[in-house]
């Protein structure tokens, strides 16, 4: 699956997005399923609105000045929280093997 510009494993067509913050010990790990969308009541993503500078819901850009160089700075910053509708709409997978997976491509062809 294409994301982000970028190729991801997928499982049962959801990606698996790596992240540096879960740790991989003995070659296994653990996943972290995410149900996300208010209509399936999972993880919705919650934006402060009204920002000083906003350019989109939560994202604010703010002109900081020019230093000697002429080079113009500016401040960005993305302001959002989560919200968990149910307890249902997270869940983790232990002990996941990290180096084993089923190619199911050429079952298909």
């Amino acid at each position: 699956m294409n994301l982000f510009g970028s190729q991801f494993i997928t499982w049962r067509g959801l990606p698996l997005i790596p992240s540096d913050k879960i740790p991989v010990e003995d070659g296994k790990t653990k996943i972290l399923l995410i149900r996300v969308g208010e209509k399936r009541q999972g993880v919705v993503g919650l934006f402060q609105p009204g920002l000083a500078g906003e350019q989109a819901p939560g994202l604010s850009v703010r002109f900081m000045g020019i230093n000697r160089s002429a080079i113009a700075s500016y401040l960005i910053s993305l302001y959002c929280s989560l919200a968990v509708l149910t307890e249902d709409a997270l869940a983790v997978l232990e002990d996941v093997e990290i180096g084993k997976y089923h190619d199911y491509s050429d079952k298909y062809k």
